[in-house]
Order: structure tokens, then C-alpha cells, then sequence
């Protein structure tokens, strides 16, 4: 996160449970909410969403469960011959307590049948950004945090605090 938006903020890991919804801005608000009730200081939270098109937008906000359950080519394999173009949304969220914003970053793409690359972490083995011949896992991290739907997330949220 640092590296992306170039500041050297304090990063905790909290363990938030998260709502079970569909909703990627439920999931997000929750989250944030929970986070500054947890820590009573202002918080910037994420979440991630991956839609794949073949499986009427499934697994969405459930991706986590998705791979800890079938990893990423088992979650691809779900998928058979059909046509693996997907979205991977970022969504950010920051709290004061009062103010809520909610920050996004989209990009299309497809999904490769095998594991492929050594970086990155999640369904980054197999998500193969439109416009790109190789999975996340395969890009040197300092493209990857260029272009990433993170990354667009993040830019925003830079923006956003600096406007």
C-alpha cells in the first residue's frame, strides 16, 4: 500500500469478520465501520471483489472462501470451456467516525487455466489483465502496483486525501 501511494503510513492487520454479502459497498462500509470502532482512529480499509462473467459474477466478494476452499486453478476449473472474462475490483474505504468515503479501482480481464508466475498473492496466478499476455504473478510487482485494480483504487484515495 505504501509503496503505491508513496507514503510510509503505519499498515495494521486487524482481524475484522467480515458480512456476508454479495455487495462489494456492504462489505466495505462494514468494514471500515467495524475498523474504527475497534481502534477509535480514522481508517482506511480495502476489500476485493473478482466477478467472473461465466459464473454470473460469482465469486465476488467471496473470493477468499473460493480459494481457501478450491485454490485459483480448482476456482478456474469451476468454469469448464466457457469464457473466463472477469473483473477484479479494489474498493477502499476511509472513516473518521463521521465522513465516509468509498474509492474504486476496476480492471477487466481474463483468467488462464494454469498457475502461472511466482509474485503476488490470491487469484494473481491466474488473472491476466486486458491489454497483457501474463498474469499478475508474472509482472515485476512495480508494474503490477502500476496497474492494478488496487493501484487504481489507491491513486484515487491519493487524490482524494490531497485535493
Amino acid at each position: 500500500m505504501n509503496e503505491i501511494l508513496g507514503t510510509n503510513h503505519k499498515v495494521s492487520k486487524i482481524d475484522i469478520p467480515e458480512i456476508q454479502s454479495l455487495n462489494l459497498d456492504e462489505v466495505i462500509i462494514h468494514k471500515a465501520k467495524d475498523a474504527f470502532a475497534k481502534i477509535k482512529k480514522p481508517v482506511l480499509v480495502e476489500d476485493i471483489s473478482l466477478e467472473i462473467k461465466a459464473l454470473n459474477g460469482l465469486p465476488a466478494t467471496f473470493v477468499k472462501f473460493f480459494l481457501e476452499k478450491l485454490g485459483t486453478e480448482g476456482t478456474v476449473e469451476l468454469i469448464g470451456k466457457s469464457k473466463t472474462d472477469t473483473t477484479v475490483t479494489a474498493a477502499v474505504a476511509i472513516y473518521d467516525g463521521r465522513n465516509l468515503k468509498i474509492l474504486k479501482g476496476s480492471v477487466q480481464g481474463t483468467l488462464s487455466p494454469k498457475n502461472r508466475g511466482e509474485h503476488g498473492f490470491g487469484f494473481d496466478k491466474v488473472f491476466i489483465p486486458k491489454g497483457y499476455s501474463k498474469t499478475y504473478a508474472q509482472m515485476p510487482p512495480s508494474l503490477k502496483n502500476k496497474i492494478s485494480h488496487r493501484a487504481l483504487a489507491l491513486k484515487k484515495v491519493k487524490n482524494y486525501l490531497t485535493s
